[in-house]
C-alpha cells in the first residue's frame, strides 16, 4: 500500500483524491449541524480538517450577492470577490500556501486565490486576506457559487482545511 505525508493527504482529501490503494474518501460530516454565524448572512461553517483553527471574517462584495460582467468564462469576475479570514495556531510555525476555492453547485472550482509562504505564531491570530483572482473557465457562466474552501499548507502542526456553505451569483 502506498502512504503520504500527512500534509500531503489533508490537501489531497480537499480534492476527493486518496494517498493509497483503499480509494476515495468521505468528507467528515460536522456534528451537530452548522447554524449561520450571527452578521455574516448566509456564511455556514462545515468539515474542518487539522489543527490549526480557520474563521471567516468578511467578504467584499457580502455574500448572497450577484456579481454581473464576469463574461461568459468568469474571466471578468477575477479579483473582484475578497475574503478575509483569521488563522490560529496553538503551536505556530510554517504556512507554504493558502489556497481558497469558490465552487459552483456543480463542484467546479469557478474562483480560487492563493498566497504566498508566511509564519503562524503560536497563540497569536493571523488575518488571511485571499483575493481570487484565478478563474476556471470550465466553470461557464451563469454559475451558482454553493461552497468555498481554504487550505492552509505546511508541516503536519499546520496543514489544515476548512470550508463553509456560502452563496454567491456570477452573472455574464
Amino acid at each position: 500500500m502506498r502512504t503520504c505525508s500527512p500534509a500531503v493527504a489533508l490537501l489531497l482529501a480537499a480534492f476527493s483524491l486518496s494517498c493509497g490503494d483503499n480509494g476515495p474518501t468521505a468528507a467528515p460530516t460536522p456534528s451537530p449541524t452548522p447554524t449561520p454565524t450571527p452578521g455574516l448572512g448566509s456564511v455556514v461553517a462545515g468539515g474542518h480538517n487539522g489543527p490549526t483553527e480557520i474563521t471567516f471574517l468578511s467578504a467584499e462584495p457580502a455574500p448572497g450577492s450577484t456579481i454581473t460582467g464576469c463574461g461568459r468564462d468568469g474571466s471578468g469576475c477575477s479579483g473582484r470577490v475578497q475574503m478575509r479570514f483569521r488563522l490560529l495556531s496553538a503551536v505556530g510555525g510554517p504556512v507554504l500556501f493558502s489556497t481558497a476555492f469558490l465552487h459552483a453547485t456543480n463542484k467546479i472550482a469557478c474562483e480560487r486565490g492563493t498566497t504566498g509562504p508566511f509564519q503562524l505564531q503560536p497563540g497569536v491570530p493571523t488575518e488571511l486576506v485571499i483575493v481570487y483572482d484565478q478563474p476556471d473557465s470550465a466553470c461557464g457562466v451563469p454559475a451558482t457559487i454553493s461552497d468555498m474552501n481554504l487550505v492552509v499548507e505546511g508541516p503536519v502542526q499546520i496543514a489544515s482545511f476548512q470550508e463553509w456553505a456560502i452563496r454567491y451569483e456570477l452573472r455574464p
